[in-house]
């Protein structure tokens, strides 16, 4: 997913910087952050999707407990099957889960970021 550009906000991993000099860039600086956080929301709810349909995939290849506790070639048959069908996801469900730890990180971040500039111009009226 590709971010829109901005003037005033600079998001470098997982830390958000401002730097609005007045009170117009400031406000403008807002709005900013409020999209980002849109974007970054958008792209959490996407990796938790994933990570979903990553999870699922998994039990479905482990089977069921009855299916796991059954013996003999047609049980062994079957699993192969399962594990056969069930596709291995694009990514590895760790892997997703550190990536939501980073958007959650970079969504308080914004919001922390936000609570100043405000801060800034209530101090400043």
């Amino acid at each position: 997913m590709k971010l829109s550009p901005t003037r005033f906000v600079a998001i470098e991993g997982t830390e958000v910087h401002a730097s609005p000099t007045s009170n117009a860039e400031a406000q403008i600086a807002l709005k900013e952050l409020r999209q980002k956080k849109k974007e970054f929301a958008l792209r959490r709810r996407a990796l938790l999707a994933q990570a979903k349909k990553a999870r699922a995939t998994a039990q479905r290849a482990e089977g069921t407990t009855t299916q796991r506790k059954k013996q003999g070639f047609g049980a062994l048959i079957g699993r192969l099957f399962r594990k056969a069908k069930a596709r291995t996801p694009k990514r590895e469900l760790a892997e997703i889960e550190a990536d939501i730890q980073a958007t959650d990180e970079v969504l308080w971040n914004i919001d922390s970021c936000a609570v100043q500039i405000e801060g800034r111009l209530l101090h400043q009226s």
